[in-house]
Formats: C-alpha cells, sequence, structure tokens
C-alpha cells in the first residue's frame, strides 16, 4: 500500500519565484529552510532570534508542516535577520529586492516526494496527467480546520456567536499535547488549565473567561479577524471543490473516484471541456451552483453578508499543468519530482498517481 509523509523528509517542497533574485533594492531577501515547522511558527521563531517585530517579515506562500520545505521571506534592510542554522530551521541571505515579498509573487513550488511501498503508476495516468494536467481541488490538508464536517460559517448564519467560539477550540487534526490538553480544557470551562496550555489569541480568550465566566459571547470579539478570514476561505474552497467535481463529472464518465475529508473527488481520464477558471464563492455574488449548493446545506447568502469583508474575490483555474514530471523505481518504493503552480495540491497528483493521499 502506497505511504506518504512517512517523515518530513519524504516531502521536499521548494518555492519558485516569478522574478529571480537581485542584489540591489532596499528589501534583504532570505532562503528559509525548514523541517517539522509550519511557515508562520518558523517567521516567529526567525523574529524572536534576530529580535525583530513579526510584522516586518513579509513572505510568499505557506507551506506544509509534515515537511521538508525551502521559501523566501523579506525584511527592510534596517531590519537585518540573523542568519540560522539549526536542525529544524536554517535561514541564509541570498539577495535583494524593491519590494517586500507578497504571495501574488510566487510562481509555484516544485517537489520532491518519496511515495513508500509503492510500485510505479501505470502509464496510462502518467500520460493522462502530462496530457490534461490535474484538477484543481483543494487538497485534503485544506480542510484540516473543520470539526464534525461542520463549518464555522455555519454558526454566523445562526448569529451563534457561543457556539462559534467554541467550535475554534475543538482539537482539529494533528496537534501538539500541549494545544490538545488547552483545547479539552477550555471546553469544559477549566479556563484556569487551558490559559496554562494555549498560546496566542486562544490563551488571551482563555484569559479573559478566567475572570468573565459567563461572557462566552463577549469572548467571540477577541478572535483575530485573520482566524475568521481563514475559516470563510476553507468554507469557499469547499464550495470550490463541489463545482469543479460537477462540471466534471458532468462531461464525462470515465473517471476515478477518491474520498477526502469531507465528500468525493473525481478525475477525468479523457480530455474534458469544462471552463478554465470557475469564480470562488462570495455573499455578495449570485451563482446558480452556489445558490443551489448552499440551500442543500440550510445556509442563506444573504445572512453571509455581514461578513462579506472576510471572504476573498477571484477565480481560480479548473485544470492546472503538471510539468517536469519525473518517477524513478527504488527498493522502498517511488521517487517522483514534478511543478506545480502557486496555490495547487501535490497530494491531487499522489491521489491520481497512487492512489494515495
Amino acid at each position: 500500500m502506497a505511504k506518504i509523509k512517512q517523515k518530513p523528509e519524504d516531502f521536499e517542497v521548494r518555492e519558485v519565484l516569478k522574478e529571480p533574485v537581485k542584489k540591489n533594492g532596499s528589501f534583504l531577501i532570505y532562503e528559509l529552510w525548514k523541517k517539522g515547522l509550519e511557515t508562520e511558527e518558523a517567521i516567529r521563531r526567525v523574529a524572536n532570534l534576530s529580535h525583530v517585530p513579526v510584522r516586518v517579515i513579509s513572505r510568499g506562500g505557506l507551506k506544509d508542516k509534515n515537511a521538508v520545505t525551502v521559501q523566501f521571506v523579506t525584511v527592510p534592510e534596517r531590519f537585518k535577520l540573523r542568519e540560522i542554522s539549526l536542525p529544524n530551521l536554517k535561514l541564509k541571505l541570498v539577495g535583494r529586492r524593491s519590494r517586500p515579498l507578497t504571495p501574488s509573487e510566487v510562481k509555484g513550488n516544485l517537489f520532491r516526494i518519496r511515495v513508500r511501498g509503492a510500485p510505479l503508476p501505470p502509464k496510462e495516468r502518467v500520460e493522462v496527467l502530462k496530457l490534461l494536467g490535474v484538477p484543481n481541488y483543494y487538497g485534503e490538508q485544506r480542510f484540516t480546520p473543520v470539526r464534525d464536517n461542520t463549518f464555522f460559517v455555519e454558526y454566523l448564519v445562526k448569529r451563534d456567536l457561543e457556539g462559534a467560539l467554541l467550535y475554534l477550540f475543538k482539537p482539529a487534526g494533528w496537534e501538539g499535547s500541549r494545544s490538545r490538553k488547552g483545547k479539552k480544557a477550555f471546553l469544559r470551562r477549566d479556563y484556569e488549565t487551558a490559559e496554562r496550555f494555549l498560546t496566542g489569541w486562544r490563551r488571551r480568550v482563555a484569559g479573559f473567561l478566567k475572570k468573565s465566566p459567563d461572557s462566552l459571547k463577549e469572548a467571540f470579539n477577541l478572535i483575530p479577524p485573520s482566524e475568521i478570514e481563514f475559516q470563510c476561505n476553507v468554507f469557499q474552497s469547499y464550495l470550490f471543490n463541489e463545482w469543479l467535481k460537477e462540471e466534471i463529472c458532468s462531461r464525462t464518465d470515465k473517471l476515478l473516484k477518491f474520498k477526502y475529508k469531507l465528500g468525493e473527488m473525481f478525475f477525468p481520464l479523457e480530455e474534458v471541456k469544462i471552463p478554465q477558471t470557475l469564480p470562488i464563492f462570495h455573499p455578495e455574488e449570485s451563482t446558480p451552483f452556489y445558490e443551489r449548493k448552499l440551500k442543500e446545506m440550510g445556509i442563506g447568502r444573504e445572512k453571509l453578508k455581514d461578513y462579506s469583508e472576510f471572504f476573498h474575490r477571484f477565480s481560480r483555474p479548473t485544470l492546472v499543468p503538471v510539468k517536469d514530471i519525473k518517477l524513478l523505481k527504488t527498493s522502498e518504493g517511488v521517487e517522483l519530482s514534478f511543478f506545480l503552480p502557486s496555490g495547487s495540491y501535490a497530494t491531487n497528483v499522489l491521489r491520481f498517481l497512487f492512489d494515495a493521499v
């Protein structure tokens, strides 16, 4: 049986920028190497070790935690960062640029992945991948924050602020033992213990409720806008996946079906004529598919308009090319490498080739 991410070294990611690194400019650009760390945690550690505010460090993309990843960060030249060489975190200066780095300046990612216990995939699937690309579904890891197949926004439309707050304290996916202990303590309303084990805004919420234990609704206001925005974006991602699935299934019956956390993904085995892009759901815009899907879910679009500021507006490609595919059979399984555009998920390629996630 094919296995991925048995250890971080099995999943290597290298960020590729649209523009080459230069020698001139008022911003310093660094190469950030990390293993077993989330991007934001790695940046916090860099900031602490360099004695600079986190807010002055700009990044491109977010990279997997359970992986070995290389990406870029920038700072104004007056905030020169300390070069770092630790077992799970390295930082080195590689050049300059004229402006801070943003996610829009990432061209894509080069992946090198070891799939253990797997034979080489069928040649037919490799050829389909080279010819058609891969459906641009949001990958499994995008939905790690979803608890009990319920979305945060479902509490918002019910005006259940207490429920929305508690939702964010339910353990979700892989977490460290301290975080899990803190969340469990919070849910049983042991706010003193929760404050001891939690970090960031969750720790502040626990501290507030330790002093005012009956003020759960008021504590909702302590949730940072970035967390609400993130939860709304997860909901948008799910709706996009559902629309993309319908577009593909309505064009062909030559399909591969795979299950994931929130349903099913379908991959075509022949060329399909579908729109090149689909708009992401936004509460201010009416789209027949989204209207129908929201009705099925019992979610009123009008009620989500109060939170429109937290929803992004953009269109996402439906199929993306998989470039520079290379496969090598080894004694442990298969090693493969390929390039994907920014925002696309390598797990979709692995799912199609190896029936693995």
